[in-house]
């Protein structure tokens, strides 16, 4: 069944500074704006923004959102920023069919390693916007890739978005196929494919933001997709074993970001199930190697002849939780682990 949201219902009536948010509707269209406060310091009028008032959701609403919640300004605008022009141009086709607002509102903002000339009527081609929205270029010879930013300055508008992330939170967890387009912008935003080697082939995510980070998880749980633990010091969590990755192939989670699903796909084509053994020969083999003392979970892939990840993901866990296995300090940063009691 269609969805419809009125966009009414979500904008805030303050902003975060305590200044009136003023809409203007119609059957349409909603015009948001803070109206010119007359106490000291209040500030004048700000621009005045016409959205599309009802919005359809499906795929491109929360894939957009997806893409704001990762790598999207949260302050003064509605802000995207990526080295990809496909995601460049889904976050634009994004604000067009959903908000409404045209590309050509937008402003564009580029960072390059090296001068080129034609730089901005190229990026112009790309994306559908005049050149005379760019700014000036900036040249950073630190970085590798070409960066752009397109951005529409409107304090309403990033209220809206920050109102959009925190209402819309139940929608999302209320339907699979809504979970899989919210992941499906974040993963394309701030996912990382990790591919060091076959045996070693997983998925993360990136927050710094512990309520975002618990949310993801609670998306990958509805979708039947199991997590690692957040490791703070990466600022990541990963996502491990051949049953977890295969559904996140099914589901296209990775199909967002070009690179990316590239490398997914090269890494799980070349993913070896050499960990997948009968879950009972597989723990058994464990607790003969913990037999002759505590070992982390490198030690025990390399005695194995097996990889690590479903030893860490699988069968540790498992172990523990009956009780045959306990953490038995750490060697330098890595788990040991050792016999525990025997049920």
């Amino acid at each position: 069944m269609e969805v419809v949201l009125d966009i009414t219902e979500i904008v805030p009536t303050k902003t975060s500074g305590g200044r009136e948010i003023a809409l203007i509707t119609n059957s349409k269209n909603v015009t948001m704006y803070t109206p010119e406060s007359g106490k000291w310091g209040g500030g004048r009028e700000s621009k005045r923004v016409v959205t599309n008032r009802f919005m359809i959701l499906d795929d491109l609403f929360f894939e957009g959102l997806g893409l704001w919640v990762g790598e999207g300004g949260k302050n003064k605008g509605l802000y995207f920023g990526n080295t990809s022009p496909e995601l460049l141009l889904r976050f634009l086709e994004f604000a067009e069919k959903k908000f409404g607002l045209s590309r050509g509102m937008f402003k564009v903002t580029i960072n390059s390693p090296q001068r080129e000339a034609g730089l901005k009527e190229r990026w112009s081609r790309i994306l559908q916007i005049p050149t005379e929205n760019f700014t000036n270029v900036c040249f950073d010879a630190r970085i590798n890739r070409e960066y752009a930013q397109v951005y529409l300055n409107s304090i309403v508008l990033a209220e809206l978005m920050k109102n959009l992330q925190e209402k819309l939170g139940p929608v999302i967890l209320s339907a699979k196929e809504y979970a899989v387009s919210f992941l499906k912008g974040m993963f394309a935003a701030e996912g990382q494919v990790a591919l060091r080697k076959p045996s070693s082939f997983h998925v993360t995510f990136s927050s710094t933001d512990l309520e975002l980070v618990s949310f993801l998880k609670q998306c990958l749980r509805l979708v039947d997709i199991l997590s690692g633990k957040y490791m703070p010091n990466g600022r990541k969590f990963p996502i491990y074993g051949y049953k977890n990755l295969k559904c996140f192939r099914e589901l296209g989670i990775h199909t967002l970001h070009p690179d990316k699903r590239e490398k997914f796909e090269r890494g799980f084509a070349s993913y070896k199930r050499v960990n997948v053994l009968g879950g009972e020969e597989a723990r058994a083999l464990i607790l003969q190697q913990l037999a002759s003392g505590p070992k982390t979970y490198d030690d025990l892939a390399a005695a194995l002849g097996k990889a690590r990840t479903t030893i860490q993901a699988h069968h540790i866990p498992i172990l523990e939780r009956e009780g045959k296995v306990k953490r038995a300090g750490k060697r330098g940063k890595a788990w040991l682990f050792a016999c525990g009691r025997q049920k």
